[in-house]
């Protein structure tokens, strides 16, 4: 959804727009967040997306739990309310997290919570660490 790709862009130009207002020698307290490095890191996401999206779409759409339709729109509607609520109140939040949460609840709440593959979420949270 449009939330959770403006999350993910200002969670990678946050950081980076830092760094180059500090190389360019402004204030920190007065560094603001120009269209290149909206770009340039919306551009980085795109490509990551499409190199290895995929393999993450089936990680999470596929082995972690079983999802049908009604079920994806359930998962889609409540992490994006999630990551709207968080951004509208200024807290930082992580789409991906909110999107495997929303997974891991709405299947444990539709099949039980012997149908999640809680082996693949202990990957999943190792490989956020790392």
């Amino acid at each position: 959804s449009f939330a959770h790709g403006a999350n993910d862009v200002a969670n990678a130009a946050g950081p980076f727009a830092a760094v180059a207002g500090l190389y360019a020698g402004q204030d920190p307290c007065s560094i603001t967040t120009t269209i290149w490095v909206l770009l340039l890191c919306g551009a980085g996401i795109v490509l990551g997306l499409s190199i290895s999206g995929h393999h993450v779409i089936k990680t999470i759409g596929k082995d972690l739990t079983a999802i049908d339709f009604p079920t994806g729109f359930s998962i889609e509607l409540g992490s994006t309310m999630s990551v709207v609520l968080a951004s509208c109140t200024g807290m930082p939040v992580s789409s991906t997290h909110c999107q495997v949460g929303s997974v891991i609840f709405i299947g444990m709440y539709e099949n039980g919570a012997k149908h999640v593959k809680w082996s693949m979420l202990n990957k999943i949270i190792a490989s956020w660490v790392v």
